[in-house]
C-alpha cells in the first residue's frame, strides 16, 4: 500500500491510473491493497469467496488514496482489543500502540456492485497466469 503496488501481481500502479479497492459495499476503509482494474477482474473471476458474495461485494474505483494506521492501543478487561486509527507515520503513537494493520481511504470513489462492474466496465483483457 505504500509504494501504491497491485496487491495481485505486486506491479507498480502508475499515478495516472484509475485504481481499484474490492471489499464489502460502502466500506470507508480497505485493509487489502489497491488493484489495477485488470487484476481486479481477474481476482472477482477466479476467487470463490468474492464471486459468492455477489452484490455485498463491491469495485471501488478511484485515482488516490490516503493511508492511516489501526493500532491496539490496549486490551478490555473481556480480552478484547482496544484500537484506534493514527495519521499514516505519527510518531507519537510507536510509544503508545501497536501497529495491527495499514488502512486504504480511497479519495471520492466510483463504486460499483461487483458482478455490475464485472459485466459492464471491467477490462476484458486479464492478466496472463504466471507459472
Amino acid at each position: 500500500m505504500l509504494q501504491r503496488e497491485c496487491g495481485l501481481c505486486t506491479e507498480t500502479i502508475v499515478p495516472s491510473a484509475q485504481l481499484a479497492f474490492i471489499g464489502e459495499a460502502n466500506a470507508q476503509y480497505y485493509l487489502e491493497p489497491p488493484l489495477h482494474q485488470v487484476c481486479a477482474a481477474y481476482a472477482l473471476q477466479v476467487c470463490p469467496v468474492l464471486h459468492a458474495a455477489g452484490e455485498r461485494i463491491e469495485v471501488a474505483l478511484t485515482a488516490s488514496y490516503t493511508l492511516a494506521e489501526d493500532r491496539i492501543t490496549g486490551v478490555a478487561a473481556d480480552g478484547a482489543l482496544r484500537r484506534s486509527v493514527f495519521p499514516l507515520g505519527s510518531p507519537a503513537v510507536y510509544h503508545v500502540a501497536v501497529l495491527e494493520f495499514y488502512l486504504a481511504f480511497p479519495d471520492t470513489p466510483e463504486r460499483h456492485a461487483a458482478p455490475t462492474w464485472l459485466a459492464q466496465y471491467a477490462p476484458k483483457q486479464l492478466p496472463a497466469p504466471t507459472t
